[in-house]
């Protein structure tokens, strides 16, 4: 199989950490892995290779089949089985026209970024950028999918993996004629990467959402971290208001989340060490050109506007951002 991996941050450097170390190995099925990446990134993984530090600090240098900055020539080298889109989400519209044109009606597109929609970004972004939509409606097989890690890129051409299980949640999208991957999970299970298949994929997506959306906006605006959330009664009042602002868009969307969805989030929130700083808090405070705050802020806005859903509090603070 033809692995490639679209954006070698933290996530896609964690998948091709994994899916290296089984590269041409007999058996293991991962018989080409292609990484799609860019600038300082690129030019050192082409030259030195990839390395990927797991939580134990091991480094394992990995030696991809192609490493480019373009999809075409790598799709076009070898016809690809399985695309993971691990861009951030601002960068996640190029990257589906990058693929658009280069997959084939079987090949398997993974979107694992943060947010509640991008299954629905990435398969509407398809459909409109093909003439012929085959049968699931796009020129592949796109599985919803979440992942819970916490990765990072600390160097050029260096991922390394600092705490989190690596968990991947996959399933089958709405209206969706798609067969369960049994190869891929195969192949996940051999890499050691934790991996659930659900036939409704989407309570674990908006429940990683109902996490990560409140949190990254209100530490981006305060500067805290989440030690100093709890401690503070205001900031953590509002941080569970805006997460049951996540809940009612969900629930409205048709999303089954669990009864205690807010009050087990606010649970997982106590486990995090203290010191702990969301990514998108880190990218406001470096002052990066762009973030992902339509990602987190205006999802929640404007699918809740669209759904008659109020959420006075995210918008309060999606507009001191």
């Amino acid at each position: 199989m033809h692995f490639a991996i679209f954006g070698v941050g933290g996530i896609g450097g964690y998948l091709a950490g994994k899916l290296g170390i089984l590269l041409q190995k007999p058996g293991s099925r991962v018989n080409n892995l292609s990484l799609i990446t860019r600038g300082v990134h690129l030019k050192t993984i082409r030259e030195h290779g990839f390395i990927f530090v797991d939580t134990e600090g091991r480094e394992n240098r990995i030696d991809p089949a192609a490493v480019s900055d373009d999809f075409k020539t790598v799709a076009r080298a070898s016809p690809v089985d399985v695309v993971f889109l691990c861009v951030k989400g601002y960068d996640l519209d190029e990257a589906v026209g990058a693929i658009k044109s280069c997959i084939g009606g079987n090949t398997f597109v993974i979107p694992l970024l943060n947010g509640a929609d991008i299954y629905e970004r990435v398969r509407n972004g398809l459909e409109k950028r093909l003439p012929e939509p085959d049968k699931n409606g796009t020129g592949g097989i796109v599985l919803p999918g979440a992942i819970y890690i916490s990765a990072e890129i600390t160097g050029p051409g260096q991922v390394h993996h600092k705490g989190g299980s690596g968990l991947v949640i996959l399933g089958k999208g709405r209206g969706q004629d798609a067969v369960k991957p049994d190869s891929l999970l195969v192949v996940f299970e051999k890499a050691g990467i934790p991996c659930e298949w659900h036939e409704d994929p989407f309570p674990a997506i908006w429940t990683k959402f109902l996490f990560i959306a409140p949190l990254s906006i209100v530490t981006a605006v305060t500067g805290k971290t989440f030690g100093e959330l709890l401690a503070d009664a205001t900031l953590k009042s509002d941080v569970r208001s805006m997460m049951e602002e996540v809940e009612g868009v969900a629930r409205a969307r048709g999303v089954k989340l669990p009864p205690d969805a807010v009050e087990s989030t606010m649970q997982k929130l106590k486990s995090f060490p203290p010191e702990t700083k969301t990514s998108f808090q880190r990218d406001v405070e470096a002052g990066k050109p762009k973030d992902e705050r339509d990602i987190f802020g205006g999802t929640v806005i404007r699918i809740g506007r669209e759904l008659g859903i109020d959420t006075p509090v995210t918008e309060e603070y999606f507009n001191r951002l």
